[in-house]
C-alpha cells in the first residue's frame, strides 16, 4: 500500500472517530438537558400543587368569613319589631 493511501485511510479513520466523539457528546448533552427539563417540570408541578392548596385554603377562609358576616348581620333581632 502506498504512503498516500495510508494517509488517506488515516485521515478518514480520524474523521470517523471525531464524528463519533461529537455524536456521543451531543447525545450526552441532549440527555442531560432532557433530565434537567424533567426535573424542572417536576418542580413546577410541585409548586403549582402548593399554590393550589394555598388558594383553596384562602377560599375556605374567605367563605368562613362571609358566613360569619352573614350570620352576624341576619341573626340579630330587629329592635324595631
Amino acid at each position: 500500500m502506498s504512503d498516500t493511501a495510508q494517509i488517506i485511510l488515516a485521515v478518514i479513520g480520524t474523521g470517523i472517530t471525531l464524528l463519533g466523539i461529537l455524536a456521543w457528546l451531543l447525545l450526552s448533552l441532549f440527555r442531560g438537558l432532557c433530565q434537567d427539563l424533567d426535573s424542572r417540570h417536576k418542580d413546577l408541578r410541585q409548586d403549582l400543587a402548593e399554590l393550589r392548596q394555598e388558594v383553596r385554603a384562602d377560599i375556605a377562609s374567605l367563605n368562613s368569613r362571609i358566613d360569619n358576616l352573614y350570620q352576624a348581620l341576619f341573626s340579630r333581632k330587629d329592635p324595631v319589631a
